[in-house]
């Protein structure tokens, strides 16, 4: 009889079909090995390998490009400025519409060098931003034009490169899955978290364009990633949980952009999966309409999450993926404890279907601003799910 490939699994968990058993699909941030050191991977190619020889599930991941436009104009310098502790880091995009400037301190825990990106969690931070990207009405024709259309040569080496990350899912019986959507991540890069948070009441029009533009970018990558054949996107949306946008707020500005994603997704007949891990509760019958088939993040510790309650509400219409915390519970507790969360999240998402056991937010390597994962942790994870995962009915 022929095997279960761990692709089949994963699809058959989201389609609340029957699985072989629960499975155990991992993220990494930072990280190049599991359990042991000396066997490190070097490419997400050998990851896979190495996790499916253990018996745990995976996928291999494509990046739609977003690119500059031809016609921007970049420039770079630092410079000191009284009353300032640290020297700034200033870059200027100059387009067809005007310029964007953006203005850090390079404090000691900067991590990128004398480098700022566009899109990074290390922007949010006033504290550490003197000047966002964007910060009002005018800044958004240049933004409107900051990146332009891929060309036909980025394309090109973008299928080809899907091709190659395709053919080796094939070969291995795992998921292609895509990132592509970065709508409330995204805003908050730009901007700062008060400034989008602030224009949700006193300046919509701004956020509705905003929002509006990068929702043409994402759309571009969207339709790239359904081109080259991935089996499910992902909508990243760690800045678009309850902490930053009000149930109210999230129908208004969010909503009817992500079931544009959603309904382009379906069209091709990929799956949607979405990634929230903090205060996700009262937006729950949200996501259960926008028909969102994949949510990664039930996180009962830092999250904010009832466990119960999430399966409760959407259980039965969305795949759940996540119930163990990595940073609180992995870094801090006992193995009796780290085996009851593992037994506890089993027990509450696991019954009718529709789980995928994960750890909330990654398995961290150890970075300026992450505490690595215990090895021993993620051993009592594995021992434990190995124990639970084809009967539930031990716990």
């Amino acid at each position: 009889m022929k095997s279960e490939t761990s692709k089949e699994r994963i699809l058959k968990t989201i389609n609340f079909e029957e699985p072989s058993h629960i499975p155990l699909w991992l993220r990494f941030f930072e990280r190049q090995y599991l359990v042991d050191k000396n066997k490190p991977w070097k490419s997400q190619f050998e990851r896979v390998d190495q996790l499916l020889s253990i018996g745990l599930d995976d996928a291999v991941s494509i990046h739609a490009p977003l690119s500059l436009h031809k016609e921007v104009k970049i420039r770079k310098w630092k410079e000191t400025e009284p009353g300032e502790r640290y020297a700034l880091i200033v870059k200027e995009y100059e387009t067809a519409r005007g310029k964007l400037r953006q203005i850090v301190r390079q404090t000691p825990d900067w991590p990128r060098g004398d480098e700022i990106n566009i899109f990074d969690d290390y922007n949010v931070p006033r504290a550490r931003t003197k000047k966002y990207l964007v910060e009002n009405e005018a800044d958004l024709g240049a933004l409107s034009c900051l990146f332009g259309e891929p060309s036909r040569e980025e394309i090109g080496d973008f299928l080809t490169h899907a091709k190659k990350v395709r053919d080796f899912a094939v070969s291995r019986g795992v998921l292609v899955e895509g990132e592509g959507a970065m709508l409330g991540d995204a805003a908050m890069w730009l901007c700062g978290i008060d400034r989008v948070v602030l224009a949700g009441v006193k300046d919509q029009s701004f956020l509705h364009r905003l929002l509006g533009i990068i929702h043409e970018w994402d759309m571009v990558r969207i339709r790239l990633l359904l081109k080259a054949g991935v089996d499910i996107v992902f909508h990243r949306g760690w800045y678009e949980s309850a902490m930053f946008w009000s149930p109210k707020a999230y129908r208004k500005y969010l909503f009817p952009l992500i079931m544009e994603e959603v309904e382009e997704v379906h069209k091709a007949g990929s799956k949607f999966g979405y990634i929230a891990t903090r205060d996700t509760m009262p937006l729950l019958e949200t996501f259960e309409e926008m028909g969102i088939d994949l949510l990664f993040g039930p996180d009962p510790v830092e999250g904010n999450c009832n466990l119960q309650m999430v399966k409760n509400k959407v259980g039965e219409q969305i795949c759940l993926w996540g119930g163990v915390n990595s940073s609180v519970t992995l870094e801090l507790s006992s193995k009796e404890q780290i085996v009851e969360a593992v037994e506890g999240a089993i027990r509450s998402l696991a019954p009718g279907g529709g789980f995928i056991l994960g750890l909330v937010d990654a398995v961290f390597g150890k970075t300026s601003g992450t505490v690595e994962t215990p090895i021993s942790s993620l051993e009592y994870v594995i021992e434990c799910w190995r124990r639970l995962c084809l009967n539930t009915k031990r716990l």
